[in-house]
């Protein structure tokens, strides 16, 4: 089974990237599959870690990602579903990726399935611009994926799109029970907006207790301002981190925090459930499907910094109390596997292919 993949992929280290990796490992496990990804033509590389997966770097303009992006794709990905004779188009994110997605599956009459993440339904739905975008791309894919209910029931809502939940999972090589606790305090996501970077900054300035920040993004420069001028302390900076690194991270500390203010669902909140970690995080998105407030974790209101730092305070203060919500994680945690996710993957796939 060939399939193109339009989507963002390493070296960039984010939510989609690991998906899609860790979709590609478990379904290998199902089938003979070849995999061709349109990925954006970053400056550095990283070595590919399948055979059977070929990485195509597609050129864009920095000002305008999306367009250029989707103008070399489409004539280096026709090329590929020709020469290659792909069966099945695979897209992740709404626009460029979903959009390049369709356009091709309707030039070249092939299937096309689309994964949506969270904020192209949130927020790129609602963009003057890459509302077009879009809605051409829900529109026109034959099947969706959302990864949450939360999503899909968005998109019945506002586009009266049917969907289908495929909930992330995690690498159970990785991340995987741990009773280390060093004291600290963890943040790990995109130092982007939705985040809510700058609320946990502002909970955590008078808590006496280390914090540590995984991820990269756009917002770093105005964070690292603002820990400068609010004289903060007791947190520390670590940049992008592999996801072998992210695990290290997670075995060791005290509890997770993501204090989005808008979230597809929050992979990393599963990440850290396997490592029998308590998490705090916001009343958004597909979040409150995945912590149960006071049984394996808290939900706090978005942007109540003063709630959240109540809630910090609370596991700070009480290891116990952090082991007991970390423990009734690991147990909820075994609710997801990319293996389960990737069986029912493939199983649209072969709907597609086989109808």
């Amino acid at each position: 089974m060939k399939i193109l993949l339009p989507s963002i992929y390493y070296p960039f280290i984010g939510g989609v990237s690991i998906h899609v990796e860790n979709l590609i490992k478990n379904l290998n496990k199902l089938d003979d599959f070849e995999f061709h990804i349109l990925n954006y033509n970053f400056d550095c590389t990283i070595e590919n870690s399948f055979d059977n997966v070929t990485v195509h770097k597609v050129p864009y303009f920095s000002k305008l990602r999306g367009p250029s992006y989707i103008l070399n794709g489409y004539k280096i990905g026709k090329k590929i579903i020709k020469d290659e004779k792909i069966d099945l188009i695979h897209s992740h994110y709404a626009a460029p990726q979903g959009f390049l997605g369709a356009i091709l599956g309707k030039k070249c009459n092939i299937p096309t399935v689309l994964t949506l993440h969270g904020s192209d339904v949130l927020n790129l739905s609602k963009n003057t611009f890459g509302k077009y975008f879009f809605n051409y791309a829900v529109y026109n894919s034959e099947k969706i994926i959302c990864v949450s209910e939360f999503l899909k029931n968005n998109l019945k809502t506002n586009f009266n799109i049917d969907s289908n939940v495929i909930y992330n999972g995690f690498d159970e090589e990785l991340f995987n029970p741990s009773d280390s606790d060093k004291n600290y305090g963890l943040f790990v996501g995109s130092l982007v907006e939705q985040k809510g970077i700058f609320y946990f900054l502002e909970s955590i300035k008078n808590i006496d207790f280390d914090f540590k920040i995984i991820g990269n993004g756009p917002l770093y420069t105005r964070i690292m301002d603002f820990i400068k001028v609010n004289n903060i302390k007791n947190v520390e900076v670590l940049g992008a981190k592999t996801q072998s690194q992210v695990s290290e991270y997670l075995k060791n500390c005290s509890f997770l925090v993501l204090p989005s203010i808008s979230e597809g669902l929050g992979m990393t909140i599963i990440e850290a459930f396997a490592c029998k970690k308590a998490v705090i995080g916001s009343n958004v998105g597909g979040i409150p499907e995945l912590i149960k407030d006071e049984i394996n974790g808290y939900i706090v209101p978005p942007k109540n910094t003063k709630i959240l730092e109540d809630k910090i305070n609370m596991l700070v203060n009480d290891k116990n109390l952090r082991k007991s919500l970390g423990n009734e994680g690991l147990n909820y945690s075994k609710n997801f596997s990319w293996g389960l996710s990737s069986k029912k993957t493939y199983d649209i796939y072969d709907s597609l292919l086989n109808r």
